[in-house]
């Protein structure tokens, strides 16, 4: 009888530590998703409005090489955080500098000598990411998704905006004027 009594407060203390455990990691799972969402969430309103603008970008990349032309620059996020990534040339040499977008710290310069030369980007009638991204975000293909990154850069003698979206199976490639603010493609890619 003792033996039963004693399995029995045996048994009914494991099943309770069990299910303390269950919620513990029910409750470890839920704040570890919700943090994940929190950061996903973040990195994509940070891709509409960084904390460091195109301009500033701009300006660091001219302040490292004064006399280089910028042939495109994009702001794209990887490992959940964002960066500038921008490729100029001079007579010489090209340049390629990528810039945290929101500490503005210079992590990759790269230098090589001049292979090939490519349109220069004129920023004095060029319309800003933000102007870009609200021009994509009224196509209906892309309606209910964020921006995960954009570029800019010359292609048959005009700046050209593309700002990317992915869905659960497609990549969306969405190209606007970057003078005008009109769009010119969609692009979906499988």
């Amino acid at each position: 009888m003792i033996k039963k009594l004693i399995i029995a407060g045996f048994t009914l203390s494991l099943l309770a530590a069990c299910s303390t455990n269950a919620k513990n990691i029910t409750t470890e799972v839920n704040t570890t998703n919700n943090s994940n969402e929190s950061t996903i969430a973040q990195n994509e309103s940070n891709i509409t409005n960084p904390v460091v603008t195109m301009r500033e970008a701009i300006d660091i990349f001219k302040e490292a090489y004064p006399d280089a032309k910028i042939e495109s620059i994009d702001l794209e996020s990887d490992f959940g955080q964002l960066y500038y990534d921008i490729d100029g040339y001079d007579s010489t040499k090209e340049y390629e500098v990528e810039i945290d977008a929101t500490t503005k710290e210079i992590k990759v310069n790269e230098v090589e000598s001049k292979v090939n030369r490519d349109e220069a980007l004129d920023f004095s009638n060029i319309i800003e990411p933000n102007e870009a991204i609200e021009k994509a975000a009224t196509n209906d293909e892309v309606k209910d998704l964020s921006p995960i990154g954009w570029s800019l850069e010359v292609e048959r003698g005009k700046p050209i905006y593309t700002i990317e979206y992915k869905n659960q199976t497609q990549d969306i490639d969405i190209k606007i004027d970057g003078t005008t603010g009109e769009m010119i493609q969609m692009k979906m890619d499988d």
